[in-house]
């Protein structure tokens, strides 16, 4: 029965190859590597972030499926159109991420496809959305033990909070992460970097990682090492200005840089700040101790799992994180520790190879039920 090949169909990203955030870096990793284990396998991609002619990507098919660019339809109009897509091609397993899709999952499922949903953390505890975008994303989270067959959690945290608010059990897969670390001066230089020499700080620019906290307390500790900004928002002009007003020269906003530049840039600080609260196991806090970083994060559950005393943590207490800066900056034998702890803690427990096997069980599990 394990023996054969599974159909599966990925649903609520912004598509492959993943350049745009955590989730579809996920997409890309789990399909590529079902993938090589012989499964058939499909990802849908709205067309308003996909520019690419290919059908196919390492052997994944790419369905470009139109949708409506905005904050609040975005999501939610590819996943319909997706989720009618995906009933009329008969996929066997089809897994949604986010639980904004949440609501169109019973209707692969009512002709009889076998449905898994990744709710990704406590999306309706974003700061970005208003009050009837939060109570959408409350309810779908409510709806996701009922509507799929299985739900999964990327954090021991999180299935916690599922099973005390809705009386259900979650499958805990976390998300995974590559060993790897990437030297090259030409392009630490282009960015007018140099190997552990800088602060960096890699997410969204929304208010819930916190990058004003970061720039704050940074302000406040007298160094010439540079804190660096990765990262971007399509819908937060106003808080983007808003974290330039606080910034002094010493803090660089880079934007959105991909590929071989992230992981250069990514692989060479002298400490990654892990400002986010909202949501699970988070992928750049992952990737950032896979590289062998020396991590500070903020001391929410979430984090405090990831790093299991692997990193060191500050509060949102003035000071907190300015008393941890100055420690690093000054205690060189406490950095080299760290980065050591860091990549051995991916090694233990959050290599690709783990997720994808996970994901593998699960879905031939369904299949035979």
């Amino acid at each position: 029965m394990r023996n054969r090949r599974l159909q599966i169909s990925i649903i609520g990203t912004r598509g492959i190859p993943g350049n745009y955030g955590g989730f579809e870096t996920f997409a890309e990793r789990l399909s590529c590597g079902l993938v090589a284990k012989g499964h058939r396998v499909s990802v849908y991609c709205p067309a308003a972030y996909n520019n690419h002619d290919h059908s196919d990507y390492r052997g994944v098919k790419r369905i470009v499926i139109p949708n409506i660019k905005s904050k609040s339809f975005d999501k939610i109009s590819a996943s319909i159109i997706s989720s009618v897509h995906a009933t009329i091609s008969s996929r066997q397993i089809i897994l949604f991420l986010g639980v904004s899709a949440v609501i169109f999952a019973w209707l692969p499922r009512l002709f009889g496809s076998k449905t898994v949903i990744n709710i990704d953390g406590l999306e309706w505890r974003r700061k970005k959305w208003n009050k009837m975008a939060s109570a959408y994303l409350k309810f779908s989270e409510a709806l996701s033990g009922s509507i799929c067959n299985r739900v999964v959690t990327d954090s021991i945290e999180i299935k916690k909070y599922f099973k005390r608010q809705y009386g259900k059990d979650s499958t805990y897969i976390s998300y995974g992460a590559d060993i790897r670390s990437y030297r090259d001066d030409a392009v630490l230089g282009k960015y007018g970097l140099e190997k552990e020499k800088y602060i960096l700080q890699v997410c969204r620019l929304e208010p819930e990682n916190n990058s004003d906290l970061i720039i704050r307390e940074y302000c406040q500790v007298d160094t010439d090492v540079p804190l660096i900004i990765l990262g971007d928002a399509p819908y937060s002009g106003e808080y983007k200005s808003h974290l330039k007003r606080l910034a002094n020269p010493r803090v660089k906003f880079l934007g959105g840089v991909y590929g071989h530049d992230y992981e250069v840039i990514r692989s060479n600080p002298l400490c990654y700040v892990h400002g986010h609260e909202v949501g699970g196991t988070n992928p750049a806090l992952l990737e950032a101790m896979a590289a062998g970083n020396c991590v500070a994060v903020l001391n929410v559950p979430y984090n405090l799992e990831v790093i299991a005393g692997a990193g060191v943590s500050f509060d949102k207490s003035e000071g907190s994180l300015k008393k941890r800066l100055v420690e690093i900056l000054e205690n060189p034998s406490l950095v080299s520790t760290l980065r050591n702890r860091a990549s051995q803690r991916i090694k233990d427990n959050y290599t690709w190879e783990k997720i994808v096997n996970a994901y593998e069980d699960l879905f031939f599990r369904l299949a035979e039920e």
